[in-house]
């Protein structure tokens, strides 16, 4: 079985956040991680994780983007260094305490490098009418970027605000000429994170660890079939 893998290695910006990237590794606070097996609470089995990218150039307007984007036409979007504000930790708080799985509650824990000592952090924000709505925090490399975490009101759950934060990233990345869009990984035999296949399944690819390489979703669909160890 593959094995999971864990380490410190300092600030991890620009080109070597892209090599982590490349080869299956994500952030998990200060460290640097890869896994390919995820236990799930009270199944008792581990199942697949599958690491995703996003080719950016590849990504397809539809009618489902098109029409998140009109609902949230009216929110106001703005990009930048990311600081952990007293504004934003409390919107976190708010959301974790709405969901029906366990997750962090502390959002300065869950990041640990909050002043961008280790990684370079930018943040997304949705206001309406001034008021904060929704938060979206990426690391950012040199062609690359890692969507790290969405959080919203749960007012606004409606209106699909933890997608639209996904859409804003892609847009960034078209704005900034960044290739890769990192989303982070899912596990095909469950659907807690078949969000993170929203903005377009063919232009999503999956890390096959096995041969050290990318291929496209339909392809890895079919190599990690293997998808629960008992």
């Amino acid at each position: 079985m593959l094995q999971e893998e864990v380490v410190f290695a300092g600030p991890i910006k620009g080109a070597l956040l892209d090599a982590y990237l490349l080869h299956g590794w994500y952030r998990m606070g200060f460290l640097i991680f890869t896994t390919h097996y995820i236990s799930v609470t009270g199944d008792g089995k581990q199942h697949r994780a599958c690491w995703l990218r996003y080719k950016v150039k590849d990504v397809k307007p539809n009618k489902h983007k098109t029409k998140l984007l009109s609902a949230n036409k009216h929110l106001s979007i703005a990009c930048e260094l990311f600081v952990l504000t007293e504004e934003i930790d409390a919107l976190h708080k708010k959301y974790v305490a709405s969901l029906k799985f366990n997750t962090s509650k502390d959002l300065d824990q869950l990041l640990q490098d909050t002043n961008n000592e280790i990684y370079d952090s930018n943040v997304i924000t949705l206001r309406d009418n001034g008021k904060l709505v929704g938060c979206g925090i990426f690391d950012r490399g040199e062609h690359s970027i890692a969507g790290i975490i969405n959080f919203y009101d749960p007012e606004y759950k409606k209106q699909s605000l933890g997608k639209f934060l996904m859409l804003q990233k892609y847009n960034y990345c078209v704005l900034n000429d960044i290739n890769y869009y990192y989303p982070g990984y899912y596990m095909p035999d469950h659907p807690l994170f078949d969000y993170k296949l929203f903005l377009d399944k063919a232009a999503t690819e999956v890390y096959l660890p096995e041969t050290n390489e990318w291929v496209r979703y339909n392809e890895g669909q079919a190599a990690t079939s293997d998808a629960i160890i008992l």
